[in-house]
């Protein structure tokens, strides 16, 4: 016979009371006397007389009540006999509070298993629960796996994917009839399945560069590196109107002029005036002074003429063409306002003539330099220039609300779930493309420095460093009141006012305000209007004289006649989202944060001024450490200037605080400039006057501008941080003078050297003047200041 194996068991077995041990059974609370009944499991002989010693007694726990046990007796004789000698009253010093407390005996024969009991007081207290832990509940059966086809991925698939599920769960239903109701839902759900499917692939493929279809997701892709995709640029050039009234054009009251187009099939382009001027009758044609020779002509590198007759309300901004009606035709802003002098004053009367009349002498700078000779006798000198883009200016509702559909989203707002997410508001503009400026055509219209403000001065050229390829000319209004446009909406504080543009692939463009959290958001029942310009692109660049229609707004009686003397110029197409996929990563390699003395030097040297020029030829920066933190430590060398001035510094710092890393203190320096002394002998070739070859090697070693538009050679723009003098390129510069037989120099040394000699020597025989990495040679040769820089040329045989 062959018994059955035992299997081991893990349940715990019901815990008993050895026959020599002694523990608590159980314990009534009286609430009344405050007392407990304590039962034992053995009976309370005087063998045990510890269970009468009310230290043998602990109570524990409470939450704001914690009595003590203050007596401990044999429980009365009315006790049931069989329980006489196992109860013991014990009496407490105060009732407990709700909670639960335990009470525990401690003696030599104590089980540890049985020696503590849970007790609570005032059980006359309504409670409707049972003071027993709650058993846990069931665990869930567990749900039969599911296999899921995660190669599903279209209407088909998903359908049998569910026709494969169905006899899991319902193993009954058999039915597969088209016109079957559960057939019915499983195919809709296939479809949805499908519909979801094809989003999530398109959010996938929208998440990289590569795979995206949207211009907007391409455009965000490549911002997060620094490269911001071009918007193109609307075309512009001047207008020139003839009047026969006053009349003042502003950028509300602007003019709109269009071309002709050559057949009915062609769309007529619209420029529209930029700016503010105001157009007279006497500045439709002016002539040049001749200074009664016919034959005086305007050289090209001239900065300033005298017109023929008194111009007193030319101002200092408005922009003159010189036409000498053989095809060569220049534009020049005015500098300054313009000089009414008599004849007499530059051009003396000759003797029995009538007397002179008045003369306006005229200014302007480089910035707008004449690209042409011009005789005076041919040129017709023309005002009323006004600067005009390609667009034409909507105005138009973006959402303007009835008050039934404010009552509908506002019910709609209240019964949103407490984090429910709100999607972002977005509106379309009606027309496109959008039109967009370069930010050389907005200093174009802005009014000269000299006519700013402190405060309009630095704001300008604060945003002309800030500015991107071009800037959109939309101007959007919330309940009346102008928001302000961001590239991005990521340093948008909550309450800032602004909004971005997102433009797709067509030029159409998408209003985007912010979520509350980056960038204000507006009211959802709110009124929102938009003026911008349509136009835009490389159409807009047309050709001289073709703007001649003029569209007045209303009666023009002031108006003769229109044309642009110059060609449209600088009209761009908007970046395609495949060309900044491929050129984008490769030129994205101006950093966002400068981290390297290489990072702070170039992001001075790209710092822009509000005339569109970029003031610091070179920078030098170093790292300093103070003891406490690092300190960058950047010297600029200007162009065209002596030294660092304090405006140039406050936008300097203002440009770079948002590009420095935090914790680096930034400090720009002007440069240490090394004063050369410097000293050569000459001499000629036969024929030459030696005086004439002098003065002419004092011109090319200067420090100014020459005649001809070339530079000196100690112009400050020559020479930088850290540029050696080389004598070599001394030897070039003095041996291109005509009538230079042979040249020697004497002394190139340091201003003040100690051993001037010696230097020389030690220079000549290296081939250059060093000089340190902040430094910067500077030999201005001025009399008045010698301590700049001393230059002593003399011919061979004449004494120093």
């Amino acid at each position: 016979m062959i018994l059955p194996a035992i299997q081991p068991s893990l349940a715990c077995p019901t815990p008993g009371l050895s026959p020599s041990a002694q523990g608590i059974a159980r314990v009534a609370v009286d609430d009344v006397r405050a007392q407990l009944i304590v039962t034992f499991y053995q009976p309370v002989t005087p063998l045990r007389p510890y269970l009468l010693d009310p230290r043998s007694y602990s109570l524990t726990g409470g939450q704001r009540l914690f009595p003590h046990v203050l007596k401990a007796e044999p429980y009365p004789l009315t006790s049931p006999p069989e329980l006489v000698n196992q109860r013991v009253l014990l009496t407490l010093d105060g009732l407990g509070d709700f909670s639960i407390y335990t009470l525990t005996v401690s003696g030599p024969d104590i089980d540890p298993f049985f020696s503590s009991y849970k007790l609570r007081f005032r059980l006359s207290c309504d409670d409707p629960f049972d003071c027993r832990t709650p058993l846990p509940a069931p665990a869930p059966e567990p749900e039969l796996a599911v296999a899921i086809d995660y190669l599903a991925k279209d209407y088909a698939s998903f359908r049998q994917a569910l026709l494969d599920f169905i006899p899991t769960r319902m193993p009954t239903w058999t039915e597969r009839n088209e016109a079957d109701i559960g057939m019915m839902v499983l195919e809709l759900l296939a479809a949805t399945a499908d519909n979801l499917s094809y989003m999530q692939d398109r959010v996938a493929n929208e998440a990289f560069l590569s795979s995206a279809t949207q211009r907007r997701s391409v455009a965000g892709h490549l911002a997060l590196i620094g490269y911001q995709m071009d918007e193109g640029a609307s075309a512009y050039t001047w207008l020139q109107f003839q009047v026969n009234a006053v009349r003042t054009l502003t950028t509300k009251a602007y003019a709109r002029v269009r071309n002709q187009p050559s057949n009915d099939a062609e769309a007529a382009l619209v420029f529209e005036t930029l700016g503010t001027v105001t157009l007279r009758p006497e500045h439709n044609a002016m002539s040049l002074y001749t200074w009664r020779n016919n034959d005086c002509c305007l050289p090209s590198q001239a900065l300033s003429a005298v017109l023929a007759k008194s111009y007193p309300d030319l101002q200092a901004g408005d922009y003159l063409l010189f036409d000498d009606g053989k095809g060569h035709r220049d534009v020049v802003r005015l500098t300054a306002r313009p000089e009414i002098v008599p004849e007499q004053a530059i051009n003396p009367p000759v003797v029995g003539s009538p007397l002179s009349d008045l003369l306006t002498l005229v200014r302007w700078s480089e910035a707008t330099p004449l690209r042409s000779d011009y005789c005076a006798a041919e040129v017709t000198v023309r005002g009323n220039m006004v600067l005009a883009t390609h667009g034409e200016t909507i105005s138009e509702s973006l959402r303007d609300l009835t008050d039934e559909q404010k009552q509908i989203l506002n019910a709609e707002s209240v019964a949103r779930q407490p984090g429910q997410r709100i999607p972002r508001q977005r509106l379309r503009l009606a027309r496109a493309p959008l039109a967009h400026l370069d930010a050389s055509t907005f200093n174009l219209a802005a009014p000269l420095a000299s006519q700013m403000s402190q405060t309009a001065r630095q704001a300008s050229t604060l945003l002309a460093t800030h500015l991107p390829r071009s800037v959109s000319t939309l101007t959007v209004e919330v309940d009346g009141e102008p928001w302000q446009e961001r590239l991005s909406l990521l340093e948008s504080r909550p309450d800032d006012k602004v909004f971005r543009v997102e433009i797709d692939d067509e030029g159409e463009a998408t209003v985007v305000f912010g979520d509350g959290t980056f960038g204000m958001r507006p009211a959802e029942t709110a009124k929102v209007t938009a003026t911008y310009r349509v136009g835009g692109g490389k159409i807009g660049n047309l050709g001289a004289d073709s703007l001649t229609q003029f569209d007045p707004a209303g009666a023009s009686p002031w108006f003769i006649a229109v044309t642009n003397p110059l060609p449209a110029i600088a009209g761009r197409d908007l970046e395609s989202r495949q060309h900044a996929r491929r050129v984008g990563p490769p030129a994205a390699h101006t950093p966002l944060v400068a981290v390297s003395a290489s990072d702070y030097q170039a992001a001075a040297q790209s710092l822009i001024s509000a005339n569109g020029q970029q003031p610091i030829q070179r920078a030098n920066a170093a790292f300093r450490w103070t003891g406490s933190w690092l300190t960058v430590t950047l010297a600029v060398d200007p162009r065209g200037t002596e030294g660092l001035t304090p405006e140039l510094r406050s936008t300097l710092l203002e440009a770079l605080a948002t590009s420095r890393l935090a914790g680096y203190d930034l400090e720009i320096i002007g440069a240490d400039y090394v004063r050369v002394d410097l000293a050569l002998e000459f001499s000629t070739t036969p024929g030459s006057r030696a005086a004439d070859v002098q003065q002419m090697l004092q011109q090319v070693l200067s420090n100014t501008d020459l005649p001809g538009g070339g530079k000196g050679f100690f112009h400050p723009d020559n020479f930088t941080f850290g540029d050696n003098l080389y004598v070599s390129r001394i030897f070039a510069a003095v041996m291109g003078v005509p009538g230079i037989e042979s040249a020697q120099i004497v002394r190139l040394v340091r201003l003040h050297a100690a051993q001037p000699d010696r230097d020389t020597a030690s220079n000549l025989r290296q081939g250059f003047l060093a000089v340190g990495p902040n430094e910067i040679i500077r030999l201005d040769n001025d009399r008045n200041f010698p301590e700049n820089g001393t230059l002593t040329i003399r011919p061979k045989g004449v004494g120093l």
